[in-house]
């Protein structure tokens, strides 16, 4: 039985889809720029609605014809890949062991991890810079995925220790003594039913390493290892900007992260409806 459309209904779905105009107004403006002249774009008066005369797709063909866009993308979708696998992968093993051992060395380590997210990437840039000049890691993408993982690990860390606390620790217990080791069961009972949190956690990882700007613009100075945020700033020149062109590869830039959404949905909402019923 569907539930009835009460005023208050009504108005909380009026403020949720004014929430939702806002939030998705930048993206609309972003190919309307893309699609619409720079002129009609940068008039005094801009029109709100696409002038359908005037549409042309040609900022999304010159992407690719004038700048290496594949190259770019192609260097992202490694970087943010191997970001994500090894960030995940040790994001996994620490919150697992933060979430059930106590001992003090794990305990100082968790609070150095939470700590070390204060600290900016600034400021472990000279560091990184030196370090990778002197090991051979200075323009290379294995030197992006390793700077990617000193952001994404310790928040990702304390997202994954978050699930696991709320996991019974009965539930492990039960398959040990069926004959389960540790990891095995960590494995086997523990990792499926923390599947809202890896979706979790995936997408921040993901998200920060395909927009991640700073390292990938100071530790990589070849063009055929830039990544997309390193290449699209080529289309903002001294004298003028080609905001079709930036537009254009902004909204291809966006899509990745989309499809990524669009696929982890169903277990970010599972873990928040189950988060709900386990805390009634």
């Amino acid at each position: 039985m569907k539930p009835a459309l009460t005023p208050m209904r009504i108005l909380g779905f009026l403020v949720l889809a004014g929430f939702a105009l806002i939030t998705l107004f930048p993206f609309y403006w972003m190919v309307m720029t893309a699609i619409m002249p720079t002129d009609a774009i940068l008039s005094r008066a801009p029109s709100l609605l696409p002038d359908l005369s005037r549409v042309r797709f040609d900022a999304f063909v010159k992407v690719f014809e004038n700048r290496p866009f594949f190259t770019w993308i192609m260097n992202s979708l490694i970087v943010a890949t191997a970001s994500t696998l090894l960030s995940l992968f040790v994001s996994t093993l620490a919150g697992y062991s933060l979430s059930r051992f106590s001992s003090p060395p794990q305990q100082a380590l968790g609070a150095t991890l939470l700590v070390s997210k204060l600290i900016p990437a600034s400021l472990i840039l000279i560091p990184l810079f030196i370090i990778y000049t002197n090991t051979g890691l200075f323009n290379s993408l294995v030197g992006i995925v390793l700077a990617n993982m000193t952001i994404g690990v310790p928040l990702a860390t304390w997202l994954m220790k978050g699930f696991f606390d709320r996991i019974p620790r009965e539930l492990e217990q039960a398959a040990m003594i069926d004959g389960a080791s540790q990891l095995q069961a960590m494995r086997l009972v523990i990792l499926p039913l923390a599947k809202p949190g890896l979706a979790a956690s995936t997408v921040y990882l993901v998200l920060t390493s395909w927009s991640e700007f700073i390292f990938a613009r100071t530790l990589v100075d070849k063009p055929e290892v830039q990544v997309l945020t390193v290449g699209m700033q080529s289309f903002v020149g001294e004298q003028m900007v080609d905001w079709s062109m930036l537009m254009a590869a902004g909204t291809i830039s966006v899509l990745p992260a989309i499809v990524l959404f669009i696929f982890l949905e169903p277990f970010l909402v599972s873990g928040m409806t189950k988060g709900a019923l386990a805390g009634t």
